[in-house]
């Protein structure tokens, strides 16, 4: 068996028997894998308060053949979680986060980029508590890297290029705008017209909204988009996100 270092963020764990650990690790070098930490639930040297959900370690492990699971020989922390556990609000949002990379990534699909962003979106969290603005360009930032953003560009069925005004049709089932003569055929639903074309500045920008009234009703189109991209598009559904919306969106 070989012996592998790398540096990881812990998405998910739980107990295996009466000492061992069942780990999902999102690692820099090999993307996701899933690792048993042998006595981790006892272990006081090896294992002690590393591999909790968002914490980004060092990791030493053995694997055969790069397929299964591989055995987790020591992890060191680099940057703990704490922050995180301060309020329910953060807690929510990165396990939204981290739900998010976990769901929609394969296993051993290396993702330099995607790393990056949810160890930065991960110490934002631990910072402060992000607004729906901050959690929706890490969203955008997210999907766009893995490929899944929804076309806000032009009209997913014919092709046509489209102006501001004219992108007021989203259909979740084709994953994007349609035009108008599109959508006379296409289930879809119908948005203010600037909706969408402000999603993709604000991607671009990453500026807020700075009017209250404004932003409560742009937050509250983008989320019924985004909701129902992910829903049909994807065939995903986040157990964190139900909490993040129930308790800090509304």
């Amino acid at each position: 068996m070989a012996l592998h270092k790398d540096e990881a963020i812990v998405l998910f764990k739980r107990a295996y028997g009466e000492s061992d650990k069942i780990i999902r690790l999102f690692t820099l070098k090999s993307g996701k894998i899933a690792a048993i930490a042998k006595g981790g639930s006892k272990s006081q040297k090896r294992f002690m308060n590393t591999l909790e959900p968002f914490n980004h370690i060092n990791v030493e492990y053995f694997e055969k053949q790069e397929k299964g699971m591989v055995r987790l020989e020591n992890a060191d922390i680099v940057e703990t979680n704490c922050g995180i556990e301060t309020s329910l609000k953060k807690a929510c949002t990165a396990g939204f986060f981290t739900e998010l990379v976990d769901r929609l990534t394969k296993e051993r699909e290396r993702h330099d980029e995607l790393f990056q962003i949810l160890k930065e979106v991960l110490q934002q969290v631990k910072r402060t508590e992000l607004t729906y603005m901050e959690i929706l360009y890490y969203h955008l930032k997210i999907l766009e890297t893995l490929g899944f953003m929804p076309n806000f560009t032009d009209c997913v069925y014919c092709g046509n290029k489209m102006d501001e005004e004219d992108k007021v049709y989203f259909s979740s089932q084709r994953g994007g705008i349609l035009c108008a003569s599109c959508s006379s055929s296409l289930p879809h639903k119908t948005y203010q017209a600037g909706v969408i074309e402000k999603v993709l500045s604000f991607r671009k920008q990453g500026r807020e909204i700075e009017d209250p009234k404004t932003y409560r009703f742009f937050e509250r189109e983008v989320q019924d988009i985004m909701e129902g991209f992910m829903s049909y598009h994807l065939d995903v559904e986040f157990k964190s996100y139900r909490l993040l919306k129930n308790f800090v969106l509304k």
